[in-house]
């Protein structure tokens, strides 16, 4: 009898296990958004309780692509969770957000021209504010699981914040030769000294012009221990001028499941070890 009893007890323990299992997989949130920036931060706001989607993402060149055509959003179910920045963002990837019971936008009208969302959003200061509005969002559809949410917020604040105090601990008052786009923010953030280049050489470069003039710099830099860093949004001609130079230093792009503070955290420890594993130049004769 001692033996049914156990059996009894082990048997119930497996189906709450199972049951529970299934109630939980069940509360996954499979959320669709428009760009892997909300990927990002719906994956780390949402956490356990949310599977992201993305119609856009990003190629090995650091470019914005596609991944759901048009066509294909028609078959979404009609009470899927989706994201987008603003009315303006859905209608741009031909979103037909009518239809989705569950659409959200984080803004009536996001607040930043298209050409900078990049480099506002690779901005740690701003990114919080963009995550708030993603934990409102989530909460909306699953209030339950509010104070989840907002730990999930405060860590992603709290872990920027260390990531940046540890990019500056590193990178404060390193000169850096910047050739970026969206990355910008992201080297102010841990104090870098910025060096740009003129308007009218950077426009002549953009265009495949005076590129000896561009090599020589690079060099001139390198020999001076001026950290040289391009991102993908630089303009391809430099881009493709310097991709294979060991003294240049690509900030790369996260993925869409990737841990974001993790991300910055090896940017700035990749970046202070190519700055630190460089040869020293060699000496100069003495006449």
């Amino acid at each position: 009898m001692r033996f049914l009893s156990a059996a009894r007890a082990l048997l119930l323990a497996v189906l709450v296990f199972v049951f529970a299992a299934e109630a939980q997989a069940a509360a996954v949130l499979n959320v669709t958004v428009t760009s892997p920036w909300l990927a990002l931060l719906v994956n780390f706001i949402g956490g356990v309780n949310v599977k992201v989607t993305s119609i856009q993402e990003w190629n090995d060149d650091g470019e914005l692509v596609r991944r759901i055509r048009a066509r294909n959003l028609q078959s979404l179910p009609s009470d899927t969770p989706l994201i987008a920045f603003d009315f303006r963002d859905a209608r741009g990837l031909g979103l037909p957000f009518e239809q989705y019971k569950n659409y959200r936008s984080l803004y009536a009208e996001l607040p930043l021209a298209e050409d900078k969302i990049d480099a506002s959003l690779s901005d740690p200061s701003v990114v919080p504010f963009i995550a708030q509005r993603v934990l409102t969002v989530l909460a909306s559809w699953d209030p339950g699981n509010y104070p989840y949410y907002q730990r999930r917020l405060a860590e992603l604040q709290a872990r920027l914040y260390s990531s940046i105090l540890a990019g500056r601990q590193m990178l404060k008052d390193q000169a850096v030769y910047d050739l970026t786009g969206y990355s910008n923010a992201l080297l102010q953030a841990v104090g870098c000294r910025l060096v740009r280049p003129s308007p009218e050489e950077w426009a002549a470069w953009s265009e495949w012009k005076e590129i000896s003039q561009l090599m020589a710099i690079v060099s001139r830099q390198a020999e001076n221990r001026i950290a040289v860093v391009i991102d993908y949004s630089t303009p391809k001609a430099i881009r493709s001028s310097l991709a294979s130079n060991p003294a240049v230093f690509l900030f790369g792009r996260p993925k869409i499941d990737q841990d974001y503070p993790a991300f910055l955290h090896d940017q700035y420890i990749s970046l202070w070890s190519k700055i630190t594993s460089r040869p020293l130049p060699p000496p100069t004769r003495r006449r």
